[in-house]
Order: C-alpha cells, then sequence, then structure tokens
C-alpha cells in the first residue's frame, strides 16, 4: 500500500515536471546514505567543481524507517522527480525507486554503484520491494561484473562500463596511502608500534525487517593475540554507531574515513563485504570471519564459491581468527591475482575517466 500511494503520487508530480527543459549542463547527485557527500560522490563532485562549467545539484537524504523518516522520503522523492526530469545526468550511489518507476528521455542516469564489486546477491537478483530499472550506465571496476551487474541492475552488459570508482584512486597512490595511515595513527596514537587490525563486516536484513551484523567478540581476538594488536572496528553506514568493547585495545572507528582505516591497517576481517575487493589493490593479509556462511548462502545467496573464489582463510569461530593471524596463513600472491581479475585498472585515474565518460555524454 505504501509503495502504491508513494508511486500514484510520485506519477502526478512527474506528469507537472514532465514538460520542464532538460538543462544541458546539470548533473544532480542523488543518495539516501546520507544527508553529506561521502566516498565516491565527494569525491568526484570535487573533480567537477574544477571544471566549472557544470551546474552540480544534490539530493541528499539519511533514510529512517519510522513515520516522520517516510514523510521526508516521500518528499525526497518528489524532489528527486523534479531533478530527474531537468538534469542531463542523474547520478546515483544506492538502487533508486524514483528513477526505477519515472524515466525522461534524454536524461541520462549513471549508477554510480557504492562498492567495487559483489561477494552477496543484491538488486533484482534478490527478493525486494521493486523492480530495478531505468539505468543508463552501471559503472564498475572490472569487466567481470559485466554479468552480475546486467542481472541485478537489469541492464544490458553493454551498459556496464569498467572505468573503476574513486575510491580506489587513493589506494592505488602509496603516498596518499601512507598520509592517510599518518593521519590515523596521530589520531590514535596507542596504535603506534602495534600491528593493526580493521574489522569492518556488512550488514545483515533491510529496511523493513531491520539491520543488523554478525555478532564477533572482538575481546576474545584481540586477547588471544595479545597487546602487540589493536582492532579498531568500522561498522556499515547503514547500522547504527554501536560500541563493540570496552577494551582499550579495541577502537570505535565508526566515525573514521573506511579508506584511511584501510591504509592504516595491517590485517582486515571482513565477511561479505565488498571492502574485501577494495583492500586487496594493498596486497595485505585478509581474513573471511563467516560464522553464518551456509545460511548466508542459502537466504541472500552469493555470485562466486567463497571459499573456493575468496584469496585468503575462511574463519566460522574467533578462534580459528586468532590462530590464522598468529600462524601468519596468508597467501599474498593470491591476493595479487584476485586483484588482477576484479579491478582493470591499478592507476589513480579513475575519477579522471568517470569524468571524461560524463563529458562524452553532454557534449553528446
Amino acid at each position: 500500500m505504501r509503495n502504491f500511494i508513494v508511486c500514484f503520487i510520485l506519477k502526478i508530480f512527474y506528469l507537472l515536471f514532465l514538460p520542464l527543459k532538460v538543462k544541458r549542463n546539470q548533473i544532480v547527485f542523488i543518495s539516501y546514505k546520507g544527508d553529506k557527500l561521502e566516498a565516491d560522490f565527494r569525491l568526484l563532485s570535487e573533480a567537477l567543481e574544477q571544471k566549472r562549467n557544470y551546474q552540480l545539484r544534490y539530493v541528499l537524504i539519511r533514510y529512517e524507517n519510522n513515520l516522520l523518516g517516510n514523510i521526508k522520503y516521500l518528499i525526497n522523492c518528489l524532489i528527486q522527480a523534479y531533478y530527474m526530469c531537468t538534469s542531463k545526468i542523474v547520478l546515483l550511489d544506492y538502487n533508486n525507486y524514483v528513477a526505477s518507476t519515472i524515466h525522461k528521455k534524454g536524461v541520462c542516469v549513471i549508477q554510480l554503484w557504492h562498492a567495487s564489486g559483489a561477494v552477496k546477491k543484491f538488486g533484482n537478483d534478490v527478493t525486494r520491494q521493486y523492480r530495478i530499472k531505468n539505468y543508463d550506465y552501471v559503472i564498475s571496476t572490472s569487466d567481470v561484473w559485466k554479468g552480475p551487474y546486467s542481472s541485478a541492475f537489469n541492464v544490458q552488459e553493454s551498459q556496464v562500463i569498467s572505468l573503476g570508482l574513486p575510491r580506489n584512486d587513493c589506494l592505488n597512490c602509496m603516498q596518499t596511502v601512507n598520509n592517510y595511515r599518518n593521519q590515523v595513527l596521530k589520531k590514535y596514537p596507542k596504535m603506534k608500534g602495534k600491528k593493526i587490525i580493521l574489522y569492518a563486516p556488512t550488514f545483515r536484513g533491510n529496511f523493513f525487517t531491520g539491520i543488523s551484523y554478525e555478532k564477533i567478540d572482538l575481546d576474545f581476538i584481540q586477547k588471544g593475540l595479545g597487546n602487540d594488536y589493536v582492532i579498531i572496528y568500522k561498522l556499515h553506514p547503514l547500522l547504527k554507531d554501536e560500541k563493540l568493547s570496552e577494551n582499550d585495545f579495541i577502537i570505535n572507528g565508526n566515525k573514521d574515513s573506511i579508506f584511511k582505516l584501510m591504509a592504516a591497517a595491517d590485517y582486515l576481517i571482513t565477511d561479505y563485504s565488498s571492502i574485501l575487493f577494495d583492500y586487496s589493490i594493498l596486497r595485505r593479509p585478509i581474513i573471511g570471519y563467516v560464522p553464518d556462511l551456509k545460511k548466508y548462502s542459502l537466504e541472500v545467496g552469493t555470485y562466486m564459491d567463497y571459499v573456493q573464489t575468496m584469496p585468503f582463510p575462511s574463519c566460522y569461530t574467533e578462534e580459528a581468527v586468532v590462530n590464522t593471524i598468529m600462524e601468519n596463513h596468508f597467501d599474498l600472491d593470491r591476493i595479487e591475482a584476485f586483484n588482477q581479475v576484479y579491478f582493470k585498472y591499478h592507476d589513480s585515474n579513475s575519477t579522471q575517466r568517470i569524468m571524461s565518460f560524463i563529458d562524452q555524454i553532454i557534449q553528446g
């Protein structure tokens, strides 16, 4: 019923906005992840601002599944509809209901997906509230994603364009990586001289059933490794800012940049999060903590056999995580080979490639 009401109102306003002229130099950024520019959107926006010949517009909101949140979301949808009828380029970083409901001729919708790949199935490949459609292009990091992305986003494989993502640029530049690491060490002096472990899982569930993460005993892991190790955790942006421990050697990094934390970390513990693709750029040890692998594979699904494809150990208990790190069960050559498959480019020019692609579209 809620979707029916939103769709009905949206289409009325779409008919009102439809006669409006498309502004050839206008680009709109639309996201419901947060009320400010982050990650790829921030980097691309800053680069486009330097060109000074585009009108940049932003429709940003952090969606909350409650009465007030849904009222704000409806109003936001109408604002999105206006800009989707008046902007030459519409940039998305998450799937978008408005874009999947309306599409004006002459407007180009580009999905700048917020991840460098996908372990877990998503989009149209899972049960969802609405069917995704109407994207003109989807930006990816490698041609290997043409199949999964065409299915998930309901586009042709030719519409999946491998340009890399702005987020990749900083991790491919060792000077930036070192600067980021120094910034993190300055902020958290207790990390100096320690081996740093970043714990960054994806979420379980959805907006309607609730968002959660797989529980993990970070205290057990840190104490098992000893005080030569420090753990910093960063939960998915859709999760609330939860505190996972009172241990002095376990740090809450939820408000820190994930890219700066990756740059600082000597190890990554994750699960089905796409962060594992990003971190492979650094060619450092990764651990998959996946105690729910069987259940997750059945209920959500994955695009590959996790154990066989991932170039790192899969651990099902905290004890296994400790043993893996202590016994150094890592094959960095395999991580390197993995990175070569899932990234077409290994430079710091992804932002520039996307800007050039946008230029081509606007220039016709």
